[in-house]
Formats: C-alpha cells, sequence, structure tokens
C-alpha cells in the first residue's frame, strides 16, 4: 500500500484538510484511497509526532501521556491499530494517508525523522511526503494569531517578530533549506512532493483540489460529490489578537509549569470571537521578514522550482504602508468580553 503523508508545514490550511478528508470517508474509498487511522482523537494525525519525538512533548502530556515509557508503549499501540485499519479496507484501497503539521512543526533532529520512517515502512511499500511551504511573513502573522488564541505568550507582534528572526525562534520550520534539507536526507528527494501555499499556484485555485492532485496524482482531480469541512481554523480579528494579547498574565497557556487547564476549557470559545478585521502588518514589517529568508528561499527556488521565473516569493506592491496590529479601544473590550461571556456556559449546582 501507498502511503501520503502530509507533514504541514503549519499555517498551511492543515486543519481544512484534515477534517475534509475524516468526513469524506465513502467519498475516499470509492476512489481507493483511505484517511488513517492513527489513535489521534482527532482529523491531525499528531500521534505520529508523539512517537517520533526524542523528547516528551507538553502536547502529549494533553493527551495522557506522561513518560517515555507510556510513549513507547503507545507507539506500539498505533502501530497494531494501522494494521488493525489497512485489514478492515476494501481490496481495491491502495492509498493511504495521514497528516500532522506537527511533523514538520515540531520535529528537528534527524534521528526523529529517522524513527518516522522505521514506523511507516514497516506498513508502507511506498512514502511520498508532502509538503506546503508558505511566504514568511503571512506564516509568521498567521503563527502571531495562533499564539495569541492559544495563549503561548503575550508579545507584541514586532516583539515576536523579532523572537522569530532570533536564534530561539519558536517557529524553526520556516527555515525551508536547514529543515527540508533533513527530510530530503532521510527520504531521498525523490520522495519529497513540495507545493508553494498560493491560490495561484493551487490547482484551481483551491487548497483541497490541490492536495486531492497530489494523492491522485494528477492535475484534474477528481472532486464531484467532496464535501469539505466547514471547521477550517480561520485566524481571528486584528482587535481579537491584541484583547487576547492583554488577557495572557491572567490565563497563560502554562500554569506552573503545567498546561492550564482553564485556558484548555476557554479556548474553544475564544474560537468563536470575530475573524474582522483581518490582522495586516505594514510593508516595512514584511519587507524585513522576507529579506531574512531571502537565501532559504533562493534555495527552494533552485531545488524543487528552476523553472519559475522570477522569486519564489515576489514582493508584494500593495502591502500598505502601516498595519492595524496592537490596536484596541474600549469599545473592542466592550463587544469581545460580551461576545466571550456570552459563549461561556453557565453551571449551576443544585441545593
Amino acid at each position: 500500500m501507498k502511503l501520503i503523508c502530509h507533514i504541514g508545514t503549519p499555517k498551511t490550511a492543515s486543519t481544512l484538510i484534515q477534517n475534509s478528508l475524516d468526513a469524506n470517508p465513502a467519498w475516499l474509498a470509492e476512489r481507493g484511497i483511505a484517511y488513517g487511522k492513527v489513535l489521534a482523537p482527532d482529523a491531525n494525525h499528531i500521534t505520529l509526532f508523539f512517537i517520533s519525538a526524542r523528547e516528551l512533548h507538553d502536547f502529549a502530556r494533553d493527551y495522557g501521556l506522561r513518560n517515555q515509557k507510556e510513549v513507547d508503549d503507545f507507539r506500539t499501540r498505533v502501530s497494531e491499530r494501522i494494521k488493525e485499519h489497512k485489514a478492515s479496507l476494501p481490496r481495491h484501497v491502495d492509498t493511504m494517508v495521514m497528516s500532522s503539521e506537527n511533523l514538520m512543526g515540531n520535529i528537528r533532529e534527524i534521528n526523529e525523522i529517522e524513527r518516522l520512517k522505521a514506523f511507516l515502512s514497516e506498513h508502507f511499500d511506498e512514502i511520498k511526503i508532502v509538503s506546503y511551504v508558505r511566504r514568511q511573513d503571512d506564516a509568521i502573522l498567521s503563527m502571531y494569531g495562533e499564539f495569541m488564541r492559544r495563549g503561548f505568550s503575550a508579545e507584541t507582534f514586532q516583539e515576536f517578530v523579532a523572537i522569530c528572526l532570533g536564534p530561539d525562534t519558536p517557529i524553526p520550520y520556516l527555515y525551508y533549506r536547514r529543515e527540508l534539507s533533513k527530510w530530503i536526507e532521510v527520504w531521498g528527494k525523490q520522495n519529497m512532493i513540495i507545493r508553494r501555499f498560493s491560490p495561484v499556484d493551487f490547482i484551481n485555485g483551491d487548497i483541497l483540489a490541490d492536495f486531492m492532485g497530489v494523492v491522485q496524482g494528477t492535475w484534474e482531480p477528481d472532486m464531484e460529490g467532496f464535501t469539505p469541512s466547514v471547521d477550517d481554523n480561520r485566524g481571528l480579528s486584528a482587535p481579537t489578537l491584541e484583547f487576547l494579547r492583554r488577557m495572557h498574565g491572567d490565563i497563560p497557556f502554562i500554569l506552573d509549569g503545567q498546561p492550564n487547564l482553564q485556558r484548555t476549557k476557554l479556548t474553544p470559545f475564544i474560537s468563536t470571537l470575530p475573524q474582522r478585521p483581518r490582522p495586516i502588518m505594514s510593508a516595512g514589517t514584511a519587507r524585513h521578514i522576507m529579506n531574512h529568508f531571502r537565501p532559504a528561499n533562493k534555495w527552494l527556488k533552485e531545488e524543487f522550482f528552476p523553472d519559475l521565473d522570477g522569486a519564489f516569493f515576489p514582493d508584494r506592491p500593495d502591502q500598505p504602508e502601516q498595519g492595524n496590529l496592537g490596536l484596541l479601544t474600549a469599545a473592542d473590550c466592550v463587544q469581545l468580553t460580551g461576545r466571550l461571556l456570552a459563549n461561556l456556559p453557565i453551571v449551576s449546582e443544585e441545593k
């Protein structure tokens, strides 16, 4: 059986891809495709990251894994689950898809990638690694929104940019030359499929059609009857991000060295807050970010798109000189607080 392993990168519509595949099992089966079952609690196959990582990650603790022994036992259970899933499929199903942006997002060392390859190679005869790469200014802005939504930090956007471009960056996966070189070394360039995350490059201008084109091995994928998921993890508005940033001190993601249960409970309600006006960075900040990554992007073009005209990620002449990040009015605070409180469940106790 062939495996299409989608590794991200983060903030390239991975949630939409995962939820849409998970919501269309019969459609996929008709076309000889299955979406993998790997003991993941949702459509993101984050368990592949847990069993490949050298160290226990905070996210693994969220899923009940507390030490390396439990991770090793879990690895065995995931392997058995894959075998069971394969055995249950109709004989004509010859392709399985797995997807987790955590693979590109959180795996840093070659031995972790090798560990993943050894695990998957036990179950599949052919494996292709798929990664979408996004221009770094957009990706950093999107990840800033995720940090604010989840409560990972309280930095202003400019502070976040400085950290992202520094030695202790939280987004190392955007250094495409450094990170993808490791995957090439382990899997071989012939097994890597790199796609530029841009509507002008997507098949039919649609990310789902583009991904299914990769899976089906065609530029004209069959999408008839495919139902996209309504859950696509859209980002939040610029005022909402500033509201959450200022709220961070009271409900951070980590509290006393452990994931904060109160923040975890609040996250679904935060996700319902307004999505507009969209966050926009200034043209100067965008240029600063893209200049920083210029050598890595030049490598991307030479390695995977040698016939591409111009820069791999072209300049944007329409980028506004002034952004809208960091702005929050009293009216915004009232509105956002009201929206948040209106969605919180009211728990009553019987006397």
